[in-house]
């Protein structure tokens, strides 16, 4: 590794460090309103998969939020709670990649931090609808097997799993090698 690889390696991890604290920051003020959009939009989703559109997502509290159905009532009066904050944390490294990359344009971070935060609301909105789904084919007994077969039970648990872990933690850095790796990459080897 040259000189000036690792100097840009260093300054970005710099860069990540420095923006972690402020990323954080604003990911924690602005999460009791995204998870208030999240919710509303995750059921806006299910709601248009379903008929007659039963889904209710409510917000048990800033952090979680309780799936119902109007046609399935619960001793706990719910299906199952999501802590929707577990959803869309990895937001902070999204945040921190982006903003502490050296050598760009500050405008051009903000601009591709901007269509990387897009991407990701509606990866967020996705999860929580498999999470959802979920729980309806495989979490409620024999309600559950009468309403979905053995594939979709699989199909809706192994989207929901391969969705809540490794795509949600992996998501930041393929997001920022997207948008990144294939500038770095001719500069990086030309050194």
């Amino acid at each position: 590794m040259s000189r000036k690889e690792r100097s840009w390696t260093w300054r970005f991890l710099g860069g990540i460090l420095l923006w972690l604290v402020p990323v954080s920051g604003l990911w924690f003020f602005a999460t009791p309103i995204y998870n208030m959009f999240l919710t509303t939009s995750a059921e806006n989703l299910v709601r248009l998969t379903e008929s007659p559109r039963v889904t209710r997502l409510l917000e048990h509290d800033k952090h979680h939020l309780v799936i119902t159905r109007t046609d399935f009532a619960t001793a706990k009066g719910f299906l199952d709670s999501v802590r929707t904050t577990d959803i869309h944390f990895p937001a902070i490294m999204l945040g921190a990649f982006f903003l502490g990359v050296p050598g760009v344009p500050w405008k051009k971070r903000l601009e591709n931090l901007g269509w990387a935060a897009l991407i990701s609301v509606f990866f967020h909105i996705f999860s929580l609808f498999f999470w959802v789904k979920f729980v309806y084919a495989t979490q409620l007994g024999a309600w559950s097997a009468e309403h979905y077969t053995t594939f979709w039970q699989n199909f809706w648990g192994l989207g929901k799993h391969l969705l809540d872990l490794p795509f949600k933690l992996a998501m930041p850095l393929l997001l920022w090698a997207g948008f990144y790796l294939n500038k770095l990459l001719p500069s990086l080897k030309a050194s």
